[in-house]
């Protein structure tokens, strides 16, 4: 998998009778990886929030690692070796409730104005009453594109489902720290044993790799490895998953008159820009089959895709329909459709990268370019009301 533009979410926690030895050395770990991440174009999702610490204490180690991946990222884009904004959005993707500005700690105040100063967050505003714990982690796994988990709790275990029910990969460390909360079944440590065994419930790898092989070497042995060499290990695991996917909704029937024209622009355009984002293309009929019922297939490999990208040339019922599961399953989609397509009812207001069958290939490219990267992260159509 190429990193670059890829969403990573650095998460968890340590319990606040911490080892402080062993906390540290995470920190340090996190910093290192953040940094390496965002050397090779990385992007992030960041919580911005509180910062609590051990027990008793009222300055450093915390026990969440949320603002050492922002201090990383900060010192990363400072220097020069992260961009505030690319394909697939800003740097840094947040949520943020009503209540989160004023959470920020007074120490971290800077990292964070100076982060925003440069356009490097994009932040995403909660609805009243959206703010609990399930709903924000949901939210946070559409987000994202990998998980990167290290000790914690329940909360850990839940994001781990909701990575791995969309197809994302999760990659889970053996260090425990225990957790924030003290809950959960051991959180990302033994989540590390289960995906060592079964790392196909967790990633996906090349087939030239070895999944449990390249998880294994990435331990730390309780802190005992070097972090560089933690770091280098999660990096070789990250290069050897195998890329995002982007779902193909479009016209296949090859009686159809429209069909040679959407052909062409799948190849000549859609494939290009999808490759060069480093995602890889899906589309029914092409490629290794995976499944006995061409309908499982088509809505299986639909959820689990980290964008779908939908063509409305011809105006076939299917491709509607699959535009509504996608937008019903907030997942990122891009609409497009020949120049001369009339889009009617609701579909009519999504804007659609209308593309024209005489047009300059360079220039088509340049121009689907663009439309990506101005609709790529738009908002989800229906968010949660708050009970009254």
């Amino acid at each position: 998998m190429n990193i670059r533009g890829r969403r990573i979410h650095i998460v968890g926690s340590a319990d606040v009778m911490a080892d402080e030895k062993k906390l540290i050395y995470v920190h340090s770990l996190v910093f290192e990886l953040t940094k390496a991440l965002a050397l090779e174009g990385a992007n992030f999702v960041i919580p911005f929030g509180k910062e609590p610490f051990l027990k008793d204490r009222t300055d450093g180690p915390a026990i969440i690692f949320d603002w050492t991946v922002a201090e990383a990222v900060y010192s990363a884009n400072k220097e020069g070796h992260a961009t505030a904004s690319g394909p697939n959005g800003r740097l840094i993707a947040s949520l943020a409730t009503s209540k989160s500005d004023s959470q920020i700690p007074p120490n971290r105040r800077f990292i964070y104005d100076q982060l925003r100063e440069v356009n490097c967050i994009s932040l995403e505003f909660l609805e009243p009453g959206w703010s609990a714990g399930a709903l924000v982690r949901s939210r946070l796994a559409q987000l994202a594109d990998v998980l990167i988990a290290i000790s914690g709790g329940q909360g850990v275990e839940h994001l781990a489902i909701e990575y791995s029910s969309k197809g994302k990969p999760v990659i889970p460390l053996d260090i425990n720290i225990g957790s924030s909360a003290r809950d959960g079944s051991g959180g990302a440590s033994r989540l590390f044993d289960r995906a060592r065994t079964n790392p196909s419930d967790f990633f996906r790898v090349s087939e030239a790799a070895s999944a449990s092989d390249l998880l294994d070497r990435t331990q730390t042995r309780n802190g005992e490895v070097e972090a560089a060499k933690v770091v280098a290990a999660i990096l070789n695991l990250l290069h050897a998953l195998v890329p995002p996917r982007v779902f193909y909704v479009r016209l296949l029937n090859e009686a159809v008159p429209e069909h040679s024209s959407v052909e062409s622009f799948f190849r000549n355009t859609a494939d290009q820009l999808i490759k060069e984002l480093g995602y890889e293309p899906l589309q029914m009929g092409i490629g290794k089959n995976e499944f006995a019922w061409m309908n499982q297939a088509i809505f299986d490999s639909l959820h689990h895709s980290a964008v779908a990208l939908i063509d409305l040339t011809g105006l076939r019922p299917n491709c509607f329909m699959e535009l509504g599961y996608a937008l019903g399953n907030k997942q990122r989609i891009i609409v497009t459709a020949r120049d001369d397509t009339r889009i009617s009812f609701d579909a009519f207001a999504l804007e659609a990268f209308q593309w024209k069958e005489s047009e300059d290939p360079a220039k088509r490219l340049d121009r689907f370019r663009t439309h990506w990267e101005r609709n790529i992260n738009m908002p989800t159509l229906v968010r949660p009301k708050e009970a009254k």
